[in-house]
C-alpha cells in the first residue's frame, strides 16, 4: 500500500445497520480498533502528517526528465509522486528546459504547476542549469524561450530563499537554498558525473562538494544523485563529515523499502550533519507500485526529520 492510497469503505453505520446491540457493540469495538490500527499504518506509511508535529520531510528524486518505467515521456509521474509524499522539500535532478525531446517544456515551472493543482497550494521553485547546447528549436518553434538545458530544481510549499550554485568540475553544480519550511537551514542538491570511467571526476566533485558546505554552517541538509554506491571510495568524505540518512534509519530500525534506488544499487543519498537536525526514518519509495510504471528509473529517497531550530 503506498502513500496516500487509503480506502476507508464503508462508514460505522453502514457496519451495525440491521444488527442487535450485543452484536453492535462487538461491531463497533472491532471498527474502532480497525481505525486505530489503520490509522496506525498510515501514518507509518506516510499518509498523513498528524504524528509528525515538528518534523518536517524533504525528498530527493531523480526525475529522468520525466521518463517514466514504460520508457514513454510522462511527466505528470514525477509531479504525482511529489503530490503523494507531500515533502515540505524536493531536490530535483535532470530537469530539462526547451528541450525537443520533452515538448520543450519548462519542466520546473510545469511541475510547480502541477503540484498546486494536485496540492490546492503554491510551490516555490528555484532552477538552475548544469549545462546547455546551442539547439534553440524550442525558441524557433515558439515553443520555449532560449537554449536547451539540463539542471537542478527544488521546491517547496513554503518560500526559498537565498538560493546559490557552486560549480563542481565536469559541468557539474551544487544548488543550494534555505527554505523557511526548515527554519532555513541550508539544503544542497547536486548531480555528481555519471558513467564507469568518471570515478575520477566525482571524486573532485566531491572534494569540491565538501568544501562549499563547509561554509554553509554547522547543521545542514546535502542530497541527490551522486552516482556512487556507498563502499566506493571517491564517496567516503561525504561520511566523514555527514550522516547517512538511509543507513542510520535502518540501523534504527526506521527504514522502509528497497534498499537500492536505481534498481538494486544505492547511488541516491541524504546526509545531514549539526545537531539541529535529527533524523525520524527514511524510506525508497517504491512508485510502480502506485503507477503501474515506475515514475522514473530511481526510486525517490525521503528523510523525515525534526529541526530544532523549527521548535524554538
Amino acid at each position: 500500500m503506498g502513500i496516500g492510497d487509503w480506502d476507508w469503505g464503508l462508514g460505522l453505520g453502514g457496519l451495525v445497520r440491521g444488527i442487535g446491540y450485543q452484536g453492535m457493540m462487538m461491531n463497533m469495538r472491532a471498527q474502532l480498533f480497525l481505525l486505530v490500527t489503520c490509522a496506525a499504518m498510515l501514518a507509518a506509511h506516510g499518509g498523513t502528517r498528524a504524528d509528525d508535529a515538528g518534523t518536517v520531510r524533504v525528498m530527493t528524486f531523480n526525475i529522468q526528465h520525466g521518463i517514466d518505467g514504460s520508457s514513454k515521456y510522462n511527466l505528470h509521474r514525477a509531479i504525482d509522486t511529489i503530490a503523494k509524499v507531500q515533502p515540505d522539500l524536493v531536490g530535483l535532478q535532470e530537469v530539462t528546459r526547451n528541450h525537443p525531446y520533452y515538448n520543450c517544456d519548462d519542466q520546473p515551472a510545469k511541475i510547480a504547476e502541477g503540484l498546486k493543482a494536485a496540492t490546492g497550494r503554491a510551490w516555490s521553485v528555484v532552477y538552475e542549469q548544469e549545462w546547455f547546447t546551442p539547439n534553440v528549436e524550442c525558441k524557433d518553434s515558439g515553443r520555449g524561450d532560449g537554449k536547451e538545458t539540463e539542471g537542478l530544481a527544488f521546491l517547496s510549499p513554503s518560500p526559498l530563499e537565498s538560493p546559490s550554485a557552486t560549480p563542481l568540475p565536469v559541468s557539474r553544480i551544487a544548488l543550494t537554498v534555505k527554505p523557511t519550511a526548515l527554519g532555513g537551514l541550508p539544503a544542497t542538491v547536486t548531480h555528481l558525473a555519471s558513467g564507469k570511467t568518471n570515478g575520477p571526476a566525482r571524486a573532485k566533485e566531491v572534494e569540491a562538494l565538501v568544501k562549499a558546505t563547509d561554509k554553509l554552517g554547522a547543521s545542514q541538509i546535502v542530497l541527490g544523485d551522486f552516482n556512487l554506491k556507498p563502499e566506493e571510495p571517491e564517496l567516503q568524505p561525504m561520511f566523514t563529515l555527514f550522516h547517512d540518512v538511509w543507513a542510520a534509519a535502518k540501523q534504527a530500525g526506521a527504514a522502509a523499502g528497497p534498499e537500492g534506488t536505481h534498481g538494486s544499487t544505492r547511488i541516491d543519498f541524504l546526509f545531514v550533519k549539526g545537531n539541529d537536525v535529527q533524523i525520524v526514518r527514511a524510506e525508497h519509495v517504491e512508485t510502480s507500485s502506485w503507477f503501474g510504471a515506475a515514475a522514473s528509473d530511481h526510486r525517490p529517497l525521503v528523510g523525515t526529520f525534526r529541526v530544532s531550530r523549527l521548535v524554538k
